[in-house]
């Protein structure tokens, strides 16, 4: 294994990477609707993060820009290189979700682990980004290319953060960039995405309002519905679903019952390790009550793809997953969304098929955003060097890895790939309650990403 030239630096500044981090971490940046405003595209707690984190950034030397609160980059280097090396993270974070036992957004210590929403996705990975190139700027060592550090705001919900930056404010791509937002050694290959809204109605119903899902890009494990009906009906479905452990039932009146259902949350991209809310309480209630949208709901939330007509794999990366993120009804409309990962060697028809199956049967597609897949050849750059910086740094030869998941690095495609900072024997943690990151783990990417900024920004090509 290869000494790193920023070590000693990461060392001596260990105390002020933990600080900082933990003071990101603090700040609640969910997505938020109800607080948008001028500045503040996905509401005021993600605008407070990208602030707070471009003011860090300038007060240790860096250039820096915020494009309206979607997005911010900083930078240093040669101004006028006519090249370009970048670091892609997110400073926004999935909602809580239930069954915490830390204070989310406490960023506790215990032992070597911070806990915190975002700690491993995408804050931590992300800060120990930014003080690896903090290092690289405090070596004085020649640099070919720029290095700019891009943070965006709505990774999470409809990346809306990287279209403005790319697309609106024009800014420009990077010739090289990785974002440390998956695994190591590095994911060289990620599955297509897409986001679908539809509707339909169900017509006549004991279901007055059903809700399930925070995001598309997790499982739901909360489900919750109110019947209206006779009292003798609802009174039936109250005492069966009583004797189940997993069901809560509450009376609200003579023709009201509320039902909750609780489920296992997982991430979006590995629907079938979770439990969805939503199909696990439509499954009890067609049991009860044949309605035939129910049972349709159910079949649609198959994880293969199946339940919308689009099932199937390649050898690169494998099956398509589909989840289905959220469920509503109300006014006697179903409202479903599916978040899709496709494999990396499909086209875009896989969408024209999915849309197929939901119009042709009366369905109508509300929203739909769509992320074409990533695919860099392993002897290509920046696969190489980046390979070299992580093997040199651990001795591990693993292979890369090709994923479902999806990151930034499918925005500056083919120039970028993700890396970092996960690794095997990880608890699985993203999305998840008690996200934590390991405050070695920490340490370890801030020195890895020190590397792989500088080598990058003077490999030959």
């Amino acid at each position: 294994m290869t000494l790193s030239l920023f070590s000693g630096w990461v060392d001596a500044h260990k105390d002020q990477i933990i600080a900082e981090t933990q003071a990101v971490l603090r700040i609640p940046s969910v997505n938020e609707p109800e607080s948008i405003g001028p500045g503040a595209p996905f509401g005021k707690p993600c605008a407070d993060a990208l602030e707070h984190t471009l003011a860090l950034c300038a007060s240790l030397g860096m250039r820096t820009e915020n494009f309206g609160g979607y997005a911010g980059h900083a930078e240093f280097g040669p101004e006028d290189a006519p090249e370009m090396v970048a670091m892609l993270g997110h400073l926004d974070v999935v909602p809580l979700g239930s069954g915490w036992t830390r204070e989310p957004w406490g960023a506790e210590i215990d032992g070597d682990w911070v806990y915190a929403r975002g700690a491993s996705d995408d804050k931590g990975p992300t800060f120990a980004a930014l003080f690896g190139a903090k290092a690289v700027l405090d070596s004085g060592l020649p640099l070919t290319r720029k290095i700019r550090l891009i943070f965006g705001c709505d990774e999470e919900s409809g990346w809306e953060c990287m279209r403005h930056y790319f697309d609106v404010a024009k800014q420009a791509k990077p010739d090289l960039a990785f974002t440390p937002d998956a695994g190591f050694p590095l994911y060289y290959a990620e599955k297509g995405s897409f986001t679908l809204t539809a509707t339909r109605p169900i017509g006549d119903s004991l279901v007055a309002v059903f809700s399930s899902g925070l995001r598309p890009n997790m499982v739901p494990d909360e489900a919750e519905v109110v019947l209206i009906g006779s009292a003798d009906r609802l009174g039936y479905i109250a005492k069966t679903l009583k004797r189940k452990q997993t069901f809560k039932v509450t009376d609200e009146g003579d023709k009201a019952l509320r039902i909750w259902a609780k489920g296992k949350a997982s991430h979006g991209a590995s629907p079938q390790k979770g439990i969805n809310a939503a199909k696990k309480l439509a499954e009890a209630l067609f049991d009860l009550f044949a309605e035939p949208w129910l049972s349709e709901l159910v079949e649609r939330c198959a994880t293969d793809g199946s339940g919308i007509g689009i099932a199937g794999k390649d050898e690169i990366t494998g099956p398509l997953t589909c989840n289905v993120g959220i469920v509503s009804v109300l006014d006697g409309t179903l409202s479903m969304t599916f978040n899709v990962r496709y494999p990396a060697t499909w086209d875009d028809s896989v969408l024209t098929r999915a849309q197929a199956s939901l119009t042709d049967t009366g369905w109508t597609i509300a929203e739909l955003h769509h992320t074409p897949p990533l695919y860099v050849p392993q002897d290509a750059e920046p696969v190489k060097t980046l390979l070299k910086v992580y093997r040199g740094h651990t001795g591990d030869m693993t292979k890369p890895h090709t994923m479902g998941g999806r990151t930034y690095a499918t925005t500056v495609s083919p120039n970028g790939v993700a890396f970092g900072a996960g690794m095997k024997g990880d608890p699985d943690v993203a999305h998840r309650p008690d996200e934590k990151f390991s405050i070695e783990r920490l340490l370890f990417c801030a020195n890895v990403y020190a590397d792989a900024l500088y080598q990058l920004a003077n490999v030959s090509r």
